[in-house]
């Protein structure tokens, strides 16, 4: 009897072990999702412009990453907002923050001011991960204006003089695990579907604006009105007790009061036109990807 006791005890024993250990292995490789990190968040802002760029403004679209195949897409946009005659071409690294591990990046789609950046072989583990923008600018417009500055210090070049060109600018674009959406369906896509996917994005920025002036700022505006012909009333009602110097003072007032509810309904004017012109854009938008899929 205490053989068979014994025995159902270290079962017990050994399958309560087991779970134990299994629990614990579970939890430290899934900590990261559900324990709570005090660090702040370093998340480059989405739908934002990047500044730090001599010739261009990176704004960062989109931050995905598929556990399953240990793969990060981003998707950025640059604007040319520099004087330079040809817009600069851009180089990408990615690394690690706190271990500086590189991982190797490539472009799968470039179209115009769009990129579509995987990054490739990030553990599952990580916490911060940094995009390194490199702008690299013509050479002969650098070698251009070196000269020029040359002359205007020296007011004559020597040709045997070499040059000094400035370094390719580099900005870092920061993605934090407790910002960036999993995403197990991520993969490489067609050309096409890049196009549509962007269009996608800038839709729902769109639907974001009107959304914020339907629901925000064309109601305040109601407020105000509101508001200030509750004291235009509460100023009529007082006259009765002033004198007639009082009683012109208050009609300035009242006065100054109504152009001012003027002013409001000129802005809320404005929000009701901006909301018709978003509408507008969102209707062509959905026009371009409709031909898109059309090509498909």
């Amino acid at each position: 009897m205490k053989s068979k006791l014994n025995r159902g005890f270290e079962n017990f024993f050994y399958r309560a072990f087991i779970i134990v250990f299994a629990m614990s292995l579970l939890l430290f490789f899934t900590s990261k999702w559900w324990l709570y990190d005090d660090d702040p968040i370093k998340q480059t802002p989405f739908n934002r412009d990047i500044a730090g760029l001599d010739q261009t403004t990176l704004v960062l679209k989109k931050w995905h990453y598929n556990p399953d195949k240990l793969l990060m897409e981003v998707m950025l946009e640059t604007k040319h907002t520099g004087a330079d005659q040809v817009k600069p071409t851009f180089a990408f690294a990615a690394k690690a923050s706190q271990t500086m591990d590189v991982y190797p990046i490539k472009i799968v789609y470039q179209q115009d001011n769009q990129f579509v950046l995987h990054i490739e072989q990030v553990p599952k583990d990580y916490k911060v991960i940094g995009v390194f923008v490199k702008e690299l600018r013509d050479p002969k417009i650098l070698e251009s204006a070196a000269r020029d500055q040359l002359l205007a210090e020296k007011g004559s070049i020597d040709k045997s003089i070499e040059l000094e060109l400035p370094k390719p600018k580099e900005k870092i674009v920061v993605g934090d695990y407790r910002e960036i959406q999993l995403d197990k369906t991520l993969d490489i896509k067609s050309k096409l579907a890049y196009q549509v996917e962007f269009i996608s994005l800038e839709i729902l920025q769109l639907d974001r604006q009107i959304e914020t002036l339907e629901t925000q700022q064309l109601p305040l505006q109601d407020e105000i009105v509101a508001s200030i012909k509750n004291e235009i009333v509460q100023l009529e009602s007082e006259q009765v007790y002033k004198t007639d110097d009082e009683k012109q003072a208050v009609q300035q007032q009242i006065a100054k009061k109504k152009v001012a509810i003027e002013n409001v309904r000129e802005k809320q004017k404005q929000y009701e036109e901006r909301i018709q012109a978003l509408q507008q854009k969102r209707e062509k938008l959905l026009e371009k990807i409709e031909k898109i899929q059309q090509r498909e």
